[in-house]
């Protein structure tokens, strides 16, 4: 496994280009909502922009090697803005053929240079969605993948200097893809269309419809708490969404294997396979008030939890078999926790002994607080 990371977030709802890129965006029709267009970077074979004003649609063409690492090189239609902004459109590809990697994005960037900082969500050839960001002029781009594969519709915020991207479900309707991150842009800065055909000898059309440029005012409505949890490669520390969703959970861990993650939801423990979407109900029985102490033995067959269901109303550990039954439970004393502590427990085989290995249970006398 390259991946063996896991990260658990819970998210609360004038730049002077030089002569020569000024001279590569000359304005040369009716581009909509937007200003310009222009070639950034190093392209082989000039771009396009055309609106179509009857269908509202802009459709690019653009050439380019890539964007990633620390330079872009596609084709870019844009606009001056400042403040917080959000741009949404819905984009699709012409053709089939092509790199897989070849990207269509919707994006934000300080400058027209090929190295500036930016930050985009970009909707590639095979269906891969990002959130791809530079944070510093010539560092190398990270990213963030959704867990929806070819989006028809995105959507890019920025708020102060947190960037926000959304992805329509199947059924239409823009959700929070959970991929988010920081970014400060000052002044003015740029925000558009653009294109890059990931090779430097070809060219890639994309069509965007329905774009909607709009001003965001400050926030006035209660804010809606999203959690994300998110794997992390080791080698590039980019990030991939796991999974997403408007409400509260907490402590994921990976089984021995790296096939799965437990974690504890709304009093439940939940199940998530590596490459899912949507995690399964783990049954442990009547105790249904787990809270986020909890772990996997090392053979992987084994669960312990912390469970508050029982009439005293306080946290007392059990085990339970993997995939789930009825509960045991191991300890007497109230408020316990399975977590680092100063006393021990006998609960399972240590690897390949045959004999019992100690875990940490914490115990707490019932005037204290827990500390976390």
């Amino acid at each position: 496994m390259h991946v063996r990371i896991v990260r658990l977030f819970f998210l609360v709802l004038l730049v002077v280009a030089s002569p020569a890129v000024l001279q590569a965006f000359a304005s040369t029709g009716d581009f909509g909502i937007f200003e310009e267009q222009g070639d950034v970077g190093t392209v082989l074979h000039p771009g396009s922009a055309r609106y179509d004003a009857t269908r509202k649609t802009y459709a690019i063409n653009g050439s380019g090697e890539n964007m990633w690492f620390g330079k872009d090189d596609f084709h870019f239609l844009w606009k001056k803005v400042s403040g917080n902004i959000a741009l949404t459109a819905d984009v699709s590809f012409v053709g089939t053929t092509g790199d897989k990697h070849r990207k269509a994005v919707l994006i934000f960037r300080q400058s027209l240079d090929a190295g500036s900082p930016s930050v985009d969500i970009a909707r590639h050839g095979d269906g891969l969605t990002s959130l791809q960001y530079r944070d510093m002029p010539g560092v190398d781009t990270h990213e963030v993948e959704s867990n929806i594969s070819a989006p028809a519709r995105v959507r890019i915020e920025k708020r102060g200097d947190f960037i926000y991207v959304y992805v329509s479900d199947p059924a239409g309707n823009l959700r929070p893809a959970g991929a988010s991150t920081k970014l400060k842009l000052t002044g003015e800065f740029y925000v558009g269309l653009g294109v890059c055909s990931h090779d430097k000898d070809a060219m890639e059309t994309a069509v965007f419809s329905n774009v909607k440029l709009e001003t965001l005012p400050d926030a006035s409505s209660k804010p809606v708490l999203y959690s994300t949890l998110e794997t992390v490669t080791i080698a590039s520390t980019d990030r991939r969404v796991a999974y997403v969703v408007p409400r509260h959970f907490e402590a994921p861990n990976w089984s021995p294997d790296g096939a799965f993650l437990l974690f504890n939801q709304d009093g439940s423990m939940q199940r998530l396979n590596v490459g899912g979407t949507e995690p399964t109900l783990l049954p442990t029985g009547s105790n249904i008030k787990c809270n986020n102490d909890h772990g996997i033995s090392h053979d992987g067959r084994m669960l312990a939890i912390s469970d508050q269901s029982a009439a005293i109303g306080q946290s007392q550990v059990y085990v339970v078999p993997i995939s789930g039954g009825t509960p045991r439970q191991v300890t007497t004393k109230a408020p316990s926790y399975f977590t680092a502590g100063r006393r021990t427990a006998k609960l399972w085989p240590s690897p390949g002994s045959g004999m019992a290995s100690s875990i940490s249970i914490q115990f707490h006398s019932r005037a204290a607080v827990r500390r976390s």
